[in-house]
């Protein structure tokens, strides 16, 4: 990016793992989850939740705790 760009790039390390995109049937259902996770929230250039996961426990905690939220790895950026 710096050499491509020329715009100065820096990194630095996270302890997360995998994000995965949240989204479900039930409104109530998903505020309910990005409530009870709002420390492990963001949101994508759409403005859609991401839930950022410390490790596969953290996800899978997550899964079993909320398995009406759908936490997708993939998604259509079309447009």
């Amino acid at each position: 990016i710096r050499t491509e760009y020329d715009i100065p790039v820096h990194f630095e390390p996270t302890s997360l793992i995998t994000a995965r995109w949240v989204e479900a049937d039930d409104d109530l259902l998903l505020k309910k989850f990005i409530k009870s996770n709002e420390t492990a929230i963001a949101d994508d250039h759409k403005g859609d939740p991401v839930f950022l996961a410390r490790n596969a426990w953290h996800l899978d905690r997550a899964a079993e705790d909320f398995p009406d939220v759908r936490f997708v790895k993939t998604k259509e950026q079309v447009g």
